[in-house]
């Protein structure tokens, strides 16, 4: 456990260094037609109904559950409420729960940009739930969570010192899956669809997910042909490439889209110099940046200079709004909409 977490913290140190870069975002051009992506208000708007989002039962309750069953989780077998009103989720796995219809009174997903706050895309469905702590720092404010009366408390490796704590406050779920694993929202959502008696309902959520972005794909590789793509990640005083993580993993792993020379196939990616970047020479770009950053690189000769820019092939992502939909499900699943009008606008 220790090698594995020490893993992901090291990934999830450098995705959160990215973040503390990124704030505000320019809309500039650098040529050619190369697209910015909208607001998030105007992408949602086009969005398709379905799967996005939780389902419409999706209901927060002020009443008490009911019952108990006896589940398996990270910790081994524990007695959890049979049906829970009033779930806390320290986790990180908001979302998920969300999507198997369950909506937290209390949650540790907060804004990667912004400290404190629900992520934009999240507000119309966490509107009512309080902030408790931060899932990516294990930090979980107790008291808070203790006078929000839960009935389950959904927690993760993270947590493993405040258990016993936890434990006093309400039942509590330990999910199996390695908390800062970005890619790990398959198996969250199945362990946690299994764990609250929704397991068809998390099947078909993900079902909806991988057809909606095999039909994303061939949209772009039928406008796209045979190019490959990078995703270029800036933030000040560093580039880096995302391959196995974020948006690298939708293009690569859910897409299917073809990854371009020299970034790494497997890991996260890596960080690269400027100079670097002519070593890929990506024919497509997805630039995710933050304030400053796009100047910077746009007045550049060698970023003006390199196939995909100089063609008209690049597609901004301001960080600010964009950057954190790529690690969890209802993100990307909005973020597929957004892709998929950046490379293939319908006319």
């Amino acid at each position: 456990m220790e090698k594995r977490r020490g893993k992901s913290v090291g990934i999830a140190a450098l995705i959160l260094l990215t973040a503390i870069g990124a704030a505000g975002c320019a809309n500039k051009e650098d040529g050619g037609e190369a697209r910015t992506a909208p607001s998030q208000s105007s992408a949602a708007a086009s969005g398709q109904a379905s799967p996005s989002g939780p389902p419409a039962s999706a209901v927060q309750s002020d009443g008490q559950s009911s019952g108990l069953r006896k589940v398996k989780d990270a910790r081994g077998e524990t007695e959890i409420p049979a049906e829970p009103r009033r779930i806390v989720d320290i986790s990180g796995a908001t979302e998920e729960l969300l999507l198997l219809g369950f909506k937290p009174i209390g949650t540790a997903n907060q804004d990667s940009l912004k400290p404190g706050e629900t992520p934009a895309y999240l507000e119309e469905y966490l509107a009512d739930a309080q902030i408790v702590g931060n899932y990516a720092r294990g930090e979980a404010n107790l008291e808070q969570i203790a006078a929000l009366k839960p009935d389950l408390i959904v927690s993760s490796a993270m947590f493993d010192q405040t258990y016993e704590q936890l434990s006093k406050i309400a039942p509590v779920y330990v999910i199996e899956d390695d908390p800062l694993s970005f890619a790990g929202w398959r198996n969250r959502l199945i362990q946690l669809g299994g764990a609250l008696g929704e397991e068809a309902k998390a099947a078909e959520w993900q079902k909806g997910y991988d057809d909606k972005a095999k039909a994303v794909g061939e949209r772009i590789r039928a406008a796209a042909g045979e190019d490959d793509f990078a995703v270029v990640v800036a933030f000040p005083n560093n580039l880096s490439v995302f391959s196995g993580t974020g948006l690298g993993d939708m293009l690569y792993s859910d897409l299917g889209l073809p990854r371009s020379p020299g970034i790494p196939a497997e890991g996260w990616g890596e960080t690269i110099s400027l100079d670097g970047l002519t070593k890929i020479d990506a024919d497509r770009i997805f630039l995710q940046y933050a304030q400053g950053t796009e100047e910077e690189l746009a007045g550049s000769v060698v970023w003006q200079n390199l196939k995909a820019v100089s063609g008209g092939h690049v597609y901004r992502l301001p960080n600010e709004e964009y950057y954190g939909m790529s690690f969890s499900p209802i993100g990307k699943e909005r973020l597929l909409d957004v892709i998929a009008e950046l490379v293939a606008p319908v006319p």
